[in-house]
């Protein structure tokens, strides 16, 4: 069967090759977007979780009401004529119970790491140079089980922080900014009292100018200390065993606490929307590369049984049941499928090779190359997608075949 199968359709080469091309084309422009689609994602959720990771923990910004304020001034029975009602934020944004919160972690099966975070703006200079950005007060040791930030050190390391010292890890773009270098000694101010000298014992580079331009991090003990502010946390980031468990995470620990507590997907909502779009884009490349080559196969088919009904009487007439005619066509265009969807495989694989070894002249990450996907979801989707075609715009003109009997096709052809 298999051999008759292949034996009519090399009879027709020309439109046995067009159709294949057309799978394969169709197979390869799939691959190609979904191999930029899938890289951008994988560069952005490492960017977003270097910041968010799996669970985020931080002080709500709370507003001042007269509700609050009223019983710590005035007793129950006091008549309380406000001429401008209390309004604005609870000062800065931290944690009312940092160590309930660390206990709370230390005991749950489903955290596998977590780390204290402390941030305030402030403003390093050096010389004559200044420069704003965000200080990050953290704990190195488990920040490092938490983020992937030790990863984009270009020079020196996050454990450089551990045990405080007046050290600090500045973005590239802030040495960049005021001329500094590893080594050297800069001066940190967020207007409190005189800048304290620190000294540079690393810089690190995301590949995002947002990042590298104000980052500078240092260790949590230091940066509260700049601060007057000893043992405060503005946030908690954590990991988890599974990061599919951090909106359950999120929803179960927000039950305990006037704190914020933000999931992956919550925190991070714009780009999980984004996600949404590219999958559906993606979906309609799918569902076009199966209409394209549905209606390929269905074309060949249907033409190739009009010209082969001689053949198909004489089948017929020396014992090929409806069942065994249905299989020879039905055989055809999943061949076809096959051969095309492996093809395109090997041209997308092939274009995206390219596409990937392109230099930009712009950094993405840690390169200036495009990020490209190669996951193998990617090509079984891909692979499925023209077998699932070919299936279903065979089935058709097979069916109709294997109905077909001697006497219908000789009453035809007279």
């Amino acid at each position: 069967m298999l051999y008759l199968a292949i034996r009519q359709m090399l009879s027709r080469k020309k439109q046995t090759s067009l159709i294949v091309l057309g799978i394969s084309f169709g197979t390869m422009i799939y691959i190609i977007v979904a191999g930029l689609q899938f890289g951008f994602r994988e560069y952005l959720t490492e960017q977003l979780l270097n910041n968010t990771a799996h669970v985020l923990i931080k002080g709500s910004e709370r507003d001042l009401s007269e509700k609050e304020l009223r019983p710590r001034f005035f007793d129950e029975s006091t008549l309380v004529r406000w001429i401008v009602p209390p309004a604005g934020k609870r000062d800065e944004v931290r944690l009312v119970n940092p160590q309930g919160w660390f206990q709370r972690l230390e005991e749950d099966p489903d955290v596998l790491a977590y780390a204290p975070r402390f941030s305030i703006n402030g403003i390093v200079s050096q010389g004559r140079y200044r420069h704003s950005v965000s200080i990050t007060g953290i704990d190195p040791v488990k920040q490092i089980k938490v983020t992937s930030l030790e990863d984009y050190m270009e020079k020196g390391s996050l454990m450089e922080l551990d045990g405080g010292g007046s050290k600090i890890v500045l973005g590239s773009g802030v040495l960049e900014t005021i001329g500094a270098k590893v080594g050297d000694t800069v001066r940190l101010s967020i207007g409190l009292g005189e800048p304290r000298p620190y000294r540079v014992v690393g810089s690190i580079h995301l590949g995002n100018e947002q990042f590298d331009k104000v980052m500078a991090l240092g260790n949590i003990h230091d940066i509260q200390t700049l601060n007057l502010s000893p043992g405060r946390v503005s946030e908690i980031s954590v990991a988890l065993t599974d990061i599919n468990l951090s909106h359950e995470k999120a929803a179960l620990w927000s039950l305990f606490s006037r704190d914020e507590v933000q999931g992956w997907e919550e925190a991070n909502a714009q780009f999980m929307q984004m996600i949404g779009i590219q999958d559906l884009m993606r979906a309609i490349l799918t569902g076009a590369i199966l209409l394209v080559a549905g209606f390929g196969i269905y074309n060949v088919l249907s033409i190739m049984i009009s010209q082969k009904k001689k053949e198909i009487a004489i089948l017929r007439s020396i014992g090929y049941g409806p069942n065994r005619i249905l299989e020879l066509f039905l055989g055809q265009g999943l061949i076809l499928g096959f051969i095309g969807a492996l093809f395109g495989i090997l041209l997308g694989i092939g274009v995206n090779l390219i596409i990937g070894s392109i230099e930009l002249s712009f950094e993405v990450g840690k390169s200036n190359h495009l990020p490209i996907s190669f996951a193998p979801s990617i090509f079984a989707t891909a692979f499925a997608a023209a077998l699932i075609a070919a299936v279903i715009a065979s089935f058709l003109p097979a069916f109709s075949a294997s109905k077909m009997t001697p006497l219908d096709i000789i009453r035809e052809e007279m």
